[in-house]
């Protein structure tokens, strides 16, 4: 194998394929909910320990996908495309995948222990949820509404660590704050549903117990839309009372959509919402320093 090879390659996959296959652009984005605690502190109040922390909580997501995709290894084996991403399914790259899973753990812990002894015992807390996402006999990612509710916790503790490095226990009573926590976990949820309703199929041929599987496809739609109501009137309803008018014309948009796109792929939909979410902090930024 010549050089060249040796650099772009590893365990018999290309890197930029390997870092796909460890889906480290959903890590990203999972850890990036930290930075909500830095928008509601107006950008302000940080030290070399916030990097800590948002290496902590990227190790602590990292831990929580490959330990996933480790048990997840026995059923996307049946599967061809799951099958082909899984690292753990793979003689070739599954010794990598298990080091990564050793790794993320403790270097998340460690990471959380530099910045406080509180972040340290809430990335543990975040591990051990992690764990028992899928982990047997736990495994609450295969019990019925639990795979959701581990959505709510999950993006909770992440958003909860970013609020905490700068206001510590104090339970926060600004509206905005609690206004764009319940925007951001309702697309956290939305998005799980989407994820479970596109995949129906394959997970019933693979066996993969989620509560879509459970409830049936119409049910889990009919919530699903339910949701998207919600969704929507929360955001609408926050960006009038704080005059958030670009953002509002974003959103407006962004339901537009439902009028054009194919309603087979209208699930779709609830992903442009990172866009218009990221400029309704944006905004609100600059109004608090008088843009």
């Amino acid at each position: 194998m010549s050089q060249k090879a040796h650099v772009t390659h590893l365990h018999g996959r290309s890197i930029p394929q390997l870092l796909v296959d460890l889906r480290l652009h959903y890590v990203v984005v999972s850890s990036s909910l930290t930075l909500l605690g830095l928008f509601w502190n107006n950008l302000e109040g940080v030290d070399w320990t916030y990097g800590a922390l948002l290496m902590s909580v990227f190790c602590a997501n990292l831990f929580g996908f490959m330990i996933n995709d480790f048990y997840d290894s026995a059923y996307d084996v049946k599967e061809l495309v799951k099958k082909k991403r899984n690292v753990f399914c793979s003689s070739t790259t599954r010794q990598l995948g298990k080091g990564i899973v050793y790794a993320s753990l403790v270097l998340s812990l460690v990471f959380g222990g530099i910045v406080s002894p509180s972040a340290f015992l809430i990335i543990a807390l975040f591990d051990v949820l992690a764990f028992s996402y899928s982990v047997p006999p736990i495994r609450l990612r295969s019990r019925l509404y639990w795979d959701w509710i581990f959505v709510f916790l999950w993006k909770g503790i992440i958003i909860f660590t970013g609020y905490f490095y700068f206001s510590g226990l104090r339970f926060p009573k600004n509206p905005f704050i609690l206004g764009t926590s319940v925007i951001v976990l309702l697309s956290s949820l939305l998005n799980q549903i989407y994820n479970q309703l596109r995949d129906f199929q394959v997970d019933n041929v693979t066996n993969t117990n989620n509560s879509v599987q459970h409830l049936g496809y119409q049910k889990a739609s009919t919530i699903n839309r339910v949701l998207l109501f919600a969704f929507y009137t929360v955001s609408f309803g926050l960006c009038i009372f704080f005059g958030l008018y670009a953002t509002m014309i974003s959103i407006l948009l962004n339901v537009s959509l439902y009028g054009i796109v194919n309603p087979k792929k209208a699930g779709t939909i609830i992903q442009w919402s990172t866009i218009w979410i990221g400029m309704l902090f944006l905004e609100h930024v600059m109004m608090s320093h008088g843009y």
